[in-house]
């Protein structure tokens, strides 16, 4: 192998885990500095480039080839990033109903990861997420996961299949139904409250139901909140390991 086609595989490996680094939680942080991603992927280049498996149609690639090859592996990435981001979502759908149901809805906060307004809550169960991805080494598991792929997707390998819509309608799907899995302590004793408390103003006509609910309201789910706590530590497991499984399907997928 000569210097310039190592010099070859080693760019197309950075452009693969580059466009990993855009999405992915953690990695695709604004706050982390444009600098350090590039560094921390540069890195991971040069750890993966012993290892790498690699077509040898490389050896005779031509310019336009080489650009083709350049895209092809930076969408991978981004499919990565795009799979994470897309289940992580479940987080901020389990938010917004939270905030709707206790009253929090009007107010939001700066999202660490886009910069984006996203509910108090979401941005409570987020860094949580993050948390746990840290304490649990998974952030270790995504970069073995990234290493896997280049030795089920080969650079060179020019008939990757990217277009899964029905895994993406299945990974809606999925986001969806975590965020209402995740939110259904407190929709449940918020729905509970609001049935007491209309008994109660039929009860007592001349209660200002209104003023005493929205109080009550915040009351009972923030008291929901604190219970259930710690029960979603093993649902952001949970989470990560779909993601995870998603990614074993695209990778024998996206080859078949």
């Amino acid at each position: 192998m000569d210097i310039m086609e190592k010099a070859m595989i080693l760019f197309l490996v950075f452009s693969r885990i580059s466009g990993i680094f855009l999405l992915t939680p953690l990695f695709g942080s604004r706050n982390i500095p444009m600098s350090l991603k590039i560094g921390l992927a540069g890195f991971l280049t040069l750890i993966a480039f012993p290892i790498i498996s690699y077509s040898h149609k490389l050896s005779t690639i031509t310019i336009y080839q080489l650009l083709y090859s350049i895209l092809l592996e930076f969408f991978i990435g981004l499919v990565f990033g795009f799979i994470a981001l897309l289940i992580l979502n479940s987080i901020y759908v389990a938010g917004v109903i939270v905030d709707r149901n206790i009253g929090f809805s009007m107010v939001n906060v700066i999202n660490p990861q886009d910069e984006s307004e996203m509910p108090i809550t979401a941005n409570l169960y987020y860094i949580m997420s993050i948390l746990v991805f840290l304490a649990a080494d998974l952030h270790h598991t995504l970069i073995q996961a990234v290493l896997y792929s280049f030795k089920v997707i080969p650079l060179g390998y020019d008939k990757v299949n990217l277009l899964f819509v029905d895994k993406v309608i299945e990974l809606l799907r999925a986001s969806f139904v975590l965020g209402f899995k995740m939110a259904a302590p407190v929709v449940i004793t918020i729905f509970v409250t609001n049935t007491l408390l209309g008994i109660l103003s039929r009860a007592m006509p001349q209660m200002n139901v209104f003023m005493v609910g929205m109080p009550l309201k915040i009351l009972i789910g923030l008291i929901t909140l604190f219970v259930v706590l710690p029960l979603y530590l093993g649902i952001f497991n949970n989470i990560f390991s779909i993601m995870f499984d998603y990614y074993r399907e695209f990778l024998n997928s996206s080859v078949g």
